[in-house]
């Protein structure tokens, strides 16, 4: 007859203490990534990169920290939360999806940057875009990006930064970026001078660079140069003790839709149709943007 051995509750226990504990490690070394937006983890999931393959939240650290490519082309991405570990990363492209903040300061690794807003849609929507962690930055490539109000190149290494491309078009016709005033370089001389590697950027704002955009210069215009009344229905006129050389003026989608050379104070906008307009002041002293409610 066989011998059935049973063992007791203690020694079971014990044995399960110890393999428990020769797991635990592995299991505390799961590191996860918090991946809030599902559209975000949805293309994880897609291109073979969450390993978990649900929508869940969040995808193992150890899944994202070696990925080099990153294509979020027009996924419908809200929140790009997660992308700080992604830390190997040298190219992303994030065209196309309606972010409000686009934070890359982790990613030093990264070479190429694409965040484009289609021509009809204007969706990106960040106002903000800080790139002087990135020192390993050569390429920026951003369309429409009408909302953009501060632009950081300032990363000690712009002499590797050869192509930065900020266009700007609607239906067939170029606009400009009416909130993008200064733009932080390593160099503001040879930025200004148009000496390499500047001389190959193209960005359709009327800016000016800087070494330090927060000196107070656009503040100081910003103070200085009032209209008046707020909203109109018919003429504005322009409050300031500079010198106006000349005034554009654009639509919501940066259509340019009034210019006046050498112009007076008062300015005639009733025939203009209602809603926000942009109005750019070029003076004496640097160009500055009011924003303008036509009833």
């Amino acid at each position: 007859m066989k011998t059935i051995k049973i063992i007791s509750f203690k020694t079971f226990l014990i044995l399960f203490i110890f393999i428990y504990q020769g797991l635990q490690p592995n299991l505390l070394c799961a590191q996860t990534t918090a991946i809030p937006d599902p559209f975000f983890e949805q293309a994880l999931i897609d291109f073979g990169i969450d390993s978990d393959g649900i929508i869940n939240g969040q995808v193992l650290t150890s899944d994202i920290e070696i990925v080099i490519t990153l294509d979020l082309n027009h996924i419908g991405i809200e929140d790009i939360t997660g992308i700080e570990d992604f830390t190997a990363l040298e190219f992303l492209d994030v065209g196309g999806n309606d972010l409000t903040i686009l934070d890359v300061s982790n990613n030093i690794q990264l070479k190429e940057l694409y965040c484009n807003s289609s021509a009809a849609g204007f969706s990106m929507l960040f106002t903000s875009l800080d790139l002087s962690n990135n020192v390993n930055l050569e390429v920026l490539h951003g369309e429409n990006l009408i909302f953009l109000e501060s632009l950081d190149l300032k990363n000690g290494n712009n002499s590797i930064l050869l192509n930065v491309t900020l266009p700007c078009e609607f239906e067939g016709e170029p606009c400009v970026l009416t909130e993008l005033n200064c733009v932080m370089v390593d160099d503001e001389d040879a930025a200004t001078n148009d000496d390499p590697p500047y001389s190959s950027w193209f960005i359709r704002a009327d800016f000016f660079y800087s070494e330090d955009c927060s000196l107070g210069i656009v503040d100081n215009l910003q103070s200085q140069v009032v209209i008046t009344p707020n909203p109109t229905n018919g003429p504005i006129y322009i409050e300031t003790d500079y010198f106006i050389n000349s005034i554009k003026v654009f639509d919501v989608f940066g259509r340019l839709v009034l210019a006046q050379n050498n112009p007076s104070n008062l300015l005639e906008v009733s025939n203009l149709s209602a809603g926000l307009l942009f109005v750019q002041i070029e003076t004496d002293r640097g160009s500055v943007t009011k924003k303008i409610v036509k009833e």
